[in-house]
């Protein structure tokens, strides 16, 4: 559904946007129109009626967008006001194109200890039993999904009923990040609690069925319900940790995602596996698109786990040598 754009530019949104959903995925183009909408509305409340976008005007809505977002949105916003208005320079408006803020990782993930965890598993089921609420039944397995598998919490929302095959123990994402579409293995165990799971939501035997339903039966529920139950779970096993600064993320369900990382390294290190061995397929099984998202992974374990970063910055070393030497 279109955006009702009410400004001086809205004939240039309606043909950028139109431009846009041809070649961009769905996710792309709402986030256009989401920060599209915030930067025109900031234009009118500023009372600039005329076609031109200036230094001052953009500097302003930077700062706006810092005082409520984390550095990375912010440049991501940027980027996306930046590519409209080149689009507005080679219509003939006069439109100030800046430079995208540079942006600090303000994201810190928890790591959860094993005892913690048996407290979250312990907490989540209580509330799972003790509310008709059917979103804390969803939760209590979505946490043993993003703890076993390591799914990013968005692509565990959007899997289906059909994208699980129980007889091989695995979960095929389709809607992954940088449409990086993988199949993914289960323990036996997990399998066994989905079909329990599948059968008592009564979706086993609908494919098309969200495997986490909203309210509306054929969507999946959203990130900030789950989140927010998540909190809650937290906050009844007395393990909740409030946010040092605003808009920090603190303690979420995609921590779990960097516990089975850190987890599946270790493991693969007591078993005897080399590095250059385990590396390769931990990055594959995550999703990455190449080694720099599981070296930033094991980045945030420095302080926890020195002794695998060491390992996986010497497997790194050797790798890029290796490269460097065949140019």
């Amino acid at each position: 559904m279109m955006i009702e754009f009410k400004s001086v530019f809205a004939i240039e949104l309606y043909d950028y946007l139109s431009i846009r959903q041809m070649t961009l995925e769905k996710g792309t183009c709402n986030f256009d129109r989401y920060v599209l909408g915030d930067f025109v509305k900031y234009h009118t409340e500023h009372g600039l009626d005329g076609k031109v976008v200036t230094e001052e005007l953009i500097n302003g809505w930077i700062q706006h967008l810092r005082t409520k977002n984390h550095s990375r949105t912010v440049s991501n916003k940027v980027s996306c006001l930046r590519s409209f208005l080149r689009y507005l320079h080679h219509c003939g408006v006069p439109a100030f194109i800046p430079q995208c803020p540079k942006y600090h990782e303000d994201y810190v993930p928890y790591f959860f200890s094993d005892a913690e965890m048996e407290e979250v598993f312990l907490y989540s089921d209580r509330a799972a039993v003790g509310d008709d609420d059917k979103t804390d039944f969803e939760v209590a397995m979505l946490i043993r999904i993003l703890y076993g598998c390591g799914l990013r919490h968005g692509e565990a929302l959007h899997l289906t009923r059909g994208d699980v095959d129980f007889n091989r123990g695995t979960l095929f994402m389709r809607k992954a990040k940088n449409k990086k579409q993988r199949i993914v293995p289960m323990h036996p165990s997990l399998t066994k609690m989905l079909v329990q799971y599948c059968v008592a939501m009564n979706i086993y035997e609908k494919p098309d069925a969200p495997l986490f339903p909203g309210t509306n039966p054929d969507s999946p529920v959203s990130i900030k319900k789950t989140g927010n139950r998540f909190k809650k779970i937290l906050k009844s096993a007395n393990l909740y940790i409030p946010p040092e600064k605003i808009n920090q993320r603190g303690q979420c369900l995609h921590c779990l995602r960097h516990v089975f990382a850190i987890k599946s390294f270790a493991q693969a290190e007591r078993n005897g596996r080399l590095a250059a061995d385990s590396v390769p397929y931990l990055s594959v099984y995550l999703g990455h698109f190449n080694m720099d998202g599981t070296e930033k992974y094991m980045k945030f374990s420095s302080d926890i786990f020195p002794e695998y970063t060491e390992m996986f910055e010497a497997y790194s070393a050797s790798v890029f040598t290796v490269l460097g030497g065949a140019e």
